[in-house]
C-alpha cells in the first residue's frame, strides 16, 4: 500500500513544478470490540483513504487522478468492504492481507469550465441520488434510496444545481448509461431553503449487468433557521423494477437545533416487490426497515454528547433477524473538516445472543 501511495503523491508532486496541483481527500477510520462469546480486546478495525490530486493547466481546464484503499472482508459471497459498525463485517485486526490493501488507481477525469455557470467533464464519472445523512449509513458505496454510487466512462455536463452524464457502465461492455438530476431552488435565501432534487438513471443495451434497467427518484429538502433556532426535514422517494414489479423506497430525516440542544432522526422504508427475495437484491440498503434517533448536546463548540437509538429489520415479514442498538456518543471536533466519534452501546438481537460492543470512528476531509 506505502508503494502504491508513494508513487500517487510522487506524481503529484512533479507535475506540481510545472502546473498548480491541489490535493484533495476522504480519510475514515474505525475500531470496535464487541462482548460476544469471541471477545478480545482487538476485535477489528477497518479504513477507507480516498485521495484525488487535480492538476489544472489553466485556469479553466483541470485533469483530476483518483485513488484509493479500503480494507476488506472475506465473506460467504466473496471480498467485500469492511465496516465495523456491522460486527459481522468487520476485518479481524490480525487479518493483514484484507486489512493492509493496496492504494489502486479509482480513475481519471478531463474538466472544462468553459462559462462561469457550466463545465463539460470526460473520463470516470461516478454518480449517485438519494444519500443518508445518518452518519454510519452515509457511505453512498453501500447505501442509498434511489440510487448507490454507479461509475462510468464517458462524457458529461454539469451546472451549478445538476449534471447530465453518458457513457460505458463498469458493470459489463454491452450497455450504456445515462443520468440526469436537476435542484429546483423554490425557495432560496439566507434564512430558508426549499429545494426539489429529481433524478434518473438508465441503462440501455444487452446484458446490463444489474436487475434494474432504470431507477428515478425525488429529494425534498426544507431548511429553517434564526438566531438560537433551526429545524429541516429532508425527504426521498426512490423507485425502480425489480423482475417486472417496482420497488418503491422511502426516507424522512428531520433534525431540530435550540441554542446547544439537538435532535435528529431517520426513518427509511422499503415496499418490495417480492417478500420472498432478499431485501439486499431489491434494494440499496441492507434493511426493509431502519428508524434511528439521537438527541444531543453541545457542551462545547469542540465537542457534544448524544444518546442513540437504532432499529434495524431487514424482513418486515418474519421479524426473525431484527435488531435494537441503544447507547451514547462522543464528538469531537478538532477542526472544520474533522470528527472523531467514541461510541458504546448495546445490541439486542431477535436471534442470537444480546452484547455489549464500544469503538471509535475518525473522519477528515480536507
Amino acid at each position: 500500500m506505502i508503494k502504491h501511495l508513494s508513487l500517487f503523491v510522487l506524481a503529484a508532486a512533479t507535475a506540481s513544478f510545472a502546473v498548480d496541483v491541489e490535493l484533495h481527500g476522504e480519510i475514515d477510520a474505525d475500531y470496535a470490540s464487541y462482548w460476544d462469546k469471541d471477545f478480545s480486546p482487538t476485535n477489528a478495525a477497518n479504513q477507507d483513504i480516498k485521495l484525488e490530486s487535480k492538476v489544472f493547466l489553466d485556469e479553466n481546464v483541470s485533469v483530476s487522478i483518483q485513488g484509493r484503499t479500503h480494507s476488506n472482508y472475506v465473506s460467504e459471497n466473496g471480498t467485500e468492504a469492511s465496516q465495523v459498525r456491522h460486527e459481522n463485517r468487520a476485518t479481524a485486526m490480525g487479518d493483514k492481507e484484507n486489512r493492509w490493501t493496496g492504494f489502486n488507481f479509482d480513475g481519471v477525469s478531463l474538466a472544462w469550465q468553459f462559462t462561469p455557470l457550466a463545465r463539460i467533464v470526460f473520463g470516470d464519472l461516478t454518480y449517485n441520488a438519494g444519500s443518508f445523512s445518518y452518519y454510519y449509513w452515509r457511505d453512498t458505496e453501500d447505501y442509498a434510496v434511489i440510487l448507490r454510487d454507479q461509475s462510468i466512462r464517458g462524457i458529461g455536463f454539469e451546472v451549478e444545481n445538476g449534471k447530465a452524464y453518458i457513457g460505458a457502465t463498469e458493470n459489463n461492455s454491452h450497455s450504456l448509461a445515462a443520468f440526469i438530476t436537476y435542484g429546483f431552488d423554490l425557495i432560496s435565501k439566507t434564512e430558508e431553503r426549499f429545494t426539489i432534487t429529481p433524478s434518473l438513471d438508465w441503462v440501455f443495451g444487452k446484458e446490463i449487468g444489474r436487475s434494474y434497467t432504470y431507477a428515478l427518484g425525488t429529494e425534498i429538502q426544507y431548511a429553517k433557521s434564526s438566531d438560537f433556532f433551526s429545524y429541516g426535514i429532508n425527504a426521498t422517494w426512490g423507485t425502480h423494477p425489480y423482475k417486472g414489479h417496482g420497488v418503491h423506497t422511502f426516507l424522512v430525516e428531520p433534525s431540530f437545533n435550540y441554542k446547544f440542544f439537538n435532535i435528529a432522526a431517520s426513518y427509511y422504508q422499503a415496499l418490495l416487490a417480492e417478500k420472498d427475495s432478499s431485501v439486499v437484491d431489491q434494494t440499496f440498503t441492507e434493511d426493509e426497515r431502519m428508524f434511528y434517533i439521537e438527541p444531543s448536546l453541545d457542551l462545547h463548540k469542540k465537542f457534544s454528547m448524544g444518546f442513540a437509538y437504532e432499529f434495524h429489520d431487514p424482513s418486515t415479514e418474519q421479524h426473525n433477524d431484527s435488531r435494537h442498538f441503544v447507547g451514547p456518543s462522543f464528538y469531537l471536533y478538532p477542526t472544520v473538516e474533522a470528527e472523531i466519534i467514541f461510541w458504546a452501546g448495546y445490541n439486542i438481537c431477535s436471534k442470537g445472543a444480546n452484547h455489549f460492543s464500544m469503538g471509535m470512528s475518525g473522519h477528515v476531509e480536507f
